[in-house]
């Protein structure tokens, strides 16, 4: 079974409401629920969405089939069907209802044949969790009920075309990224957290500030964020800040900063559409090059970029602890799509990272210390404050071991070599069994789609069932994992084209592997691309037959 249903209106009407009910009503039942919303950067005039795809099977689903369209106006209507295929339109903006989120979640309980009783009950459930009134409760009850009559009135009672009545498997929830992001990091000892609200990334906020564990520091702006955020990392907190592109560029030069003390700390960005605030409430990728270069003074930070809702839980504590580990600047990347989307996920199978601090020095340590020590792995012992017979200190001018201000050029030779050489260990110590910089599905394919981040499950859905079709899914940007390149060049002859998917305009990714694996000679005939468009409709370029992609 895989069915859509959107909820469609103007700001303020309450479709994300109707949406996230129904969807954790489902994932109750077990339903794998893939849910997004779209919403424009204009308070009024704009139409907003609340999108659902819904599965039996395990793997999420998205696709431009809606089966279900519930629209609150007219314009709901005009403004999506040229570019979704709107199958079946419920419109419902003359309806009798005071909620009309309540009354459009009743006409989608009776489109999944789910019972009014049991509608009215979990209904029950979520204000039992909020102080209303009599009045309130009595009249939200009167629209569902008003909502699943609507249904039977314009379908008749045999109007469901599949029964979720039952529960299909173990409980699940419904959770957002940036909510993921958040528990995964906290999960993984987080005890600092930093920003400046900003979207996509401002949900972040309101997940860490639930733990009375973690602190949080809301600075003036994403200067002051970034360096509070050193700041704990400098105290030998677990620390980790978060942003978007525009407060992106005011945290670079802590970046540097991070990198010439070797503090590490976790930078959260989550892509919008730009350039400058652009369309910040829609989705891209292009800002993958602002953060592998984003650090001045030839220096690069570690770069991920989760592509699933697990790996958003589990790749922010990857980042605490590569941060801690290699003293280095980690950025975790997002998208909008990433960071505001749902999914319903069985919260046993989260597997948070275990702890890893590095090599942290303790009360043992002779007096001698040298805080930038040199070592083969370029990684040097860190202390904090309270270390005894240790030095405390992080300085951004060049230095000796002992972090004495020194700018004599065989000594500032052996500092870029020392710091250069952290990622050098990283590529040999983290590009291992249990962990590829990229995924590769159906490895023995002919064609192969190239992407990263959310994109996987448009691109999972379109090679399904089809063996000449594979894909492959870029994971840690910086460093780029060697293997691949291997892997390539051992299947060259066979694999006939390579399709790279991104959201944005230059191809980034494309340059970026071009490089990375030496796509030069034969491979340039075997390269094509589907890229954001640029001609006012959201999708995909240059689109393949039968492509489906998310918006």
């Amino acid at each position: 079974m895989q069915i859509s249903i959107w909820f469609s209106g103007p700001a303020g009407s309450g479709v994300n409401t109707a949406g996230i009910l129904l969807a954790e009503l489902l994932a109750q039942k077990g339903y794998t629920v893939l849910g997004d919303k779209e919403y424009a950067s204009i308070i009024k005039g704009d139409n907003n969405c609340f999108f659902l795809y819904i599965s039996d099977e395990e793997q999420p689903f998205i696709r431009r089939q809606i089966d279900y369209f519930l629209a609150y106006d007219p314009y709901a209507v005009s403004k999506n069907e040229s570019i979704y295929d709107l199958k079946k339109v419920f419109m419902i903006k003359d309806e009798n209802c005071k909620y009309k989120n309540t009354f459009t979640l009743g006409s989608a309980l009776k489109i999944f044949g789910i019972s009014l009783e049991e509608g009215k009950s979990f209904l029950k459930q979520q204000f039992s969790e909020k102080e209303f009134s009599f009045e309130v409760m009595n009249q939200n009850f009167l629209d569902l009920e008003a909502g699943y009559q609507y249904i039977i009135q314009n379908c008749g009672e045999a109007c469901d075309i599949v029964n979720c009545s039952k529960a299909i498997w173990t409980p699940k929830q419904f959770m957002y990224g940036n909510e993921l992001i958040a528990k995964g990091a906290i999960a993984s000892g987080l005890d600092f957290y930093a920003a400046y609200p900003m979207t996509p990334a401002s949900s972040i906020i309101d997940e860490v500030v639930k733990d009375a564990k973690v602190s949080f520091f809301q600075g003036e702006d994403e200067i002051a964020v970034s360096m509070a955020m050193l700041g704990a990392k400098f105290a030998g907190k677990r620390a980790m800040c978060g942003t978007s592109g525009g407060g992106f560029a005011l945290m670079s030069e802590s970046i540097s900063f991070s990198n010439q003390v070797e503090l590490g700390g976790v930078y959260v960005l989550a892509q919008r559409d730009g350039p400058s605030t652009g369309t910040p409430t829609f989705t891209g990728q292009g800002d993958v090059n602002y953060a592998l270069h984003a650090s001045f003074g030839d220096t690069n930070p570690i770069v991920l970029y989760p592509s699933t809702f697990e790996e958003a839980y589990s790749f922010a504590g990857k980042a605490l602890n590569w941060s801690d580990q290699y003293q280095h600047p980690v950025i975790l990347l997002s998208d909008k799509q990433l960071s505001e989307s749902y999914v319903s996920i069985d919260p046993q199978k989260l597997l948070a990272e275990p702890i890893k601090r590095g090599k942290k020095a303790d009360s043992t340590a002779e007096d001698q210390f040298k805080r930038y020590e040199f070592s083969p792995d370029g990684i040097s012992p860190y202390s904090v404050p309270w270390t005894e017979r240790t030095t405390f200190i992080a300085t951004s001018y060049e230095h000796d071991e002992y972090g004495s201000t020194n700018e004599e050029p065989t000594m500032k030779g052996k500092m870029m070599e020392k710091r250069a050489q952290k990622l050098k260990t990283f590529v040999e110590q983290e590009f291992n069994s249990d962990f590829y910089g990229y995924e590769i599905i159906n490895p023995d394919a002919e064609t192969f789609y190239i992407t990263m981040g959310i994109n996987r499950y448009a691109l999972e859905q379109h090679i399904k069932d089809k063996a000449e079709m594979g894909l492959i899914v870029i994971k840690s940007l910086s460093p780029f994992d060697p293997r691949l390149k291997a892997l390539l060049e051992e299947h060259a002859k066979k694999i006939k084209r390579l399709i790279f998917v991104e959201m944005n305009h230059s191809g980034i990714l494309e340059d970026l592997m071009g490089k990375e694996c030496e796509l030069y000679g034969e491979w340039k005939s075997k390269i094509s691309h589907q890229r954001k468009v640029t001609n006012g409709m959201r999708g995909f370029t240059h689109r393949e037959p039968g492509m489906v992609g998310a918006a």
